[in-house]
């Protein structure tokens, strides 16, 4: 039974260290200037009052993402729906683009780095060499 508990808390604090290596990353959701939206990340709301840009910071992973928006052309509200996989240290920017006479869609813009890779080098800006 103590080699169970052993194994299991041993599994736990190594996940633990491991998530705590991951690089951070986000998501970047715009939308028209006058044009505001409600963003839900795995069903979870996150901008309570809408807004017309959203940032979601989150470590890597695959992400289900519905933003409800009012469509401008036809005064009516609708829940965009995509599927995101987030890679560790980048900013994935998506914009909602709505186009007359059909639905709104969620459409990747750039990829950004969070972290230079300037600074993920320390021999680039330290005197004192790492060994």
């Amino acid at each position: 039974m103590k080699g169970v508990a052993v194994g299991v808390l041993s599994l736990v604090l190594s996940c633990i260290a491991f998530s705590s290596k991951a690089y951070i990353s986000g998501i970047a959701i715009s939308a028209e200037a006058r044009t505001v939206m409600q963003v839900y990340v795995n069903g979870k709301l996150y901008n309570k009052t809408p807004n017309s840009f959203v940032r979601v910071k989150s470590l890597p992973g695959l992400f289900h993402v519905s933003v409800r928006v009012l469509n401008p052309y036809d005064k009516r509200y609708y829940v965009v729906t995509k599927d995101i996989r987030v890679e560790k240290g980048l900013e994935f920017y998506y914009k909602v683009v709505f186009e007359k006479g059909k639905r709104p869609e969620l459409r990747e813009v750039r990829r950004y780095p969070v972290y230079s890779k300037y600074f993920l080098d320390p021999s680039l800006y330290n005197r004192h060499s790492t060994t």
